[in-house]
C-alpha cells in the first residue's frame, strides 16, 4: 500500500493534477554587467524573485555595478559570459589577462574583434585564449559572488572544436558547470522578433514546450534611453533599434502573462546549478 502511495505522489508531482506531463525551463539572461541600462533592468527582473540564470560579462566596465546590484538575490544562479568579442560601435572592451601576450586576440587599438569572422581570420593563438579565459574566470572568482557556471557570447568559443574544449576543460577544471551540458532543448528564443511581438511569442513557445527534458531559452535585457540608445552593433544580424529589442524582452519576463502561462503550462522555472545537482544524484 505504501509503495502505490509513493508511486502515485510521484506521478502527480511529475504529470500535475491534470495528469499532463510538467516542463523544466531555465531563464538565461546573457550580458549582464555590459552597460548600466543592463543591469537596472536585470535588477528589475531579478525583483520579481523567480529562479533565472545570469550570465555575466567580466571583461566589460560595467560589470562590478552588477555585482553589488546583484549578489544577494537568492533567485539567481550566477554564471560567467566567457567573451572574445566587442560588438558595439563607439563601446569596445579588451581582454581582462594584463600579465600574458593576448595580441592575436585583438584588433589594432587592443579591443576584441566585433564579429567572429575576424576573430577567426586573425588566427588566435590556443595559448593565449587559454590565457585570456583563465583571466576572466579569475576576475569572476575574485568578484565574491557565488558564480556556477560557464557559457559563451556570440558563440564565438563554441564554432572550433580546439576552442570549445579549452573552455570544457577550463569548466572542469575550476569545478563550474559548462552551460551547455545542462539542457537538453534549447528554445529559439525571442531575440529576432519585433519588440511588438516578443510577448505573444514567448508565451507560444511556452504554450509548446518541450515535456521531456530540461529546456532552455535565451534572453538579452536591457532599458532604453541615451546609454543604450546609443549603440550599434558591429554584426550584420544585429537588430536595429537595440534598446527596444531588450526592453521588450525584459517586459515580457516581467510580465503577469509570463507567470500565468508559466503556471497554466505546469512549467518549473530552474537554474543550472538546481539540475546540474539532480543530474549529479541520479548518477
Amino acid at each position: 500500500m505504501k509503495t502505490l502511495i509513493f508511486i502515485l505522489l510521484a506521478c502527480t508531482q511529475l504529470f500535475g493534477a491534470s495528469g499532463s506531463p510538467s516542463a523544466t525551463l531555465l531563464v538565461r539572461c546573457d550580458d549582464i554587467g555590459m552597460c548600466h541600462a543592463v543591469n537596472e533592468a536585470a535588477l528589475e527582473l531579478a525583483e520579481t524573485g523567480i529562479p533565472l540564470n545570469y550570465s555575466i560579462m567580466f571583461v566589460c566596465p560595467w560589470y562590478q555595478e552588477a555585482v553589488e546590484m546583484l549578489k544577494d538575490y537568492e533567485n539567481i544562479c550566477f554564471g560567467i559570459h566567457l567573451t572574445i568579442n566587442s560588438e558595439w560601435k563607439n563601446f569596445r572592451w579588451g581582454p581582462c589577462s594584463v600579465n600574458d601576450d593576448v595580441s592575436t586576440l585583438v584588433d589594432e587599438n587592443g579591443y576584441f574583434f566585433p564579429r567572429m569572422d575576424l576573430f577567426y581570420a586573425a588566427n588566435p593563438s590556443l595559448e593565449q585564449i587559454e590565457s585570456e579565459l583563465r583571466a576572466q574566470i579569475g576576475r569572476a572568482l575574485r568578484s565574491g559572488l557565488d558564480v556556477r557556471y560557464v557559457d559563451t557570447h556570440m558563440s564565438s568559443l563554441d564554432q572550433r572544436k580546439d576552442i570549445r574544449d579549452i573552455v570544457i576543460r577550463l569548466a572542469a577544471e575550476y569545478g563550474l558547470i559548462y552551460a551547455y551540458d545542462i539542457p537538453d532543448h534549447i528554445m529559439t528564443g525571442i531575440y529576432s522578433q519585433p519588440p511588438e511581438e516578443k510577448q505573444q511569442h514567448l508565451l507560444k513557445q511556452l504554450k509548446n514546450i518541450n515535456r521531456q527534458g530540461i529546456n532552455l531559452i535565451i534572453s538579452h535585457l536591457g532599458k532604453t534611453g541615451p546609454e543604450m540608445d546609443a549603440l550599434i552593433d558591429m554584426n550584420p544580424s544585429g537588430p536595429a533599434n537595440m534598446s527596444r529589442h531588450r526592453e521588450a524582452e525584459l517586459h515580457a519576463l516581467r510580465s503577469e502573462e509570463f507567470r500565468n502561462s508559466v503556471a497554466k503550462n505546469k512549467i518549473t522555472l530552474s537554474t543550472y546549478a538546481r539540475e546540474y545537482e539532480k543530474k549529479k544524484d541520479m548518477k
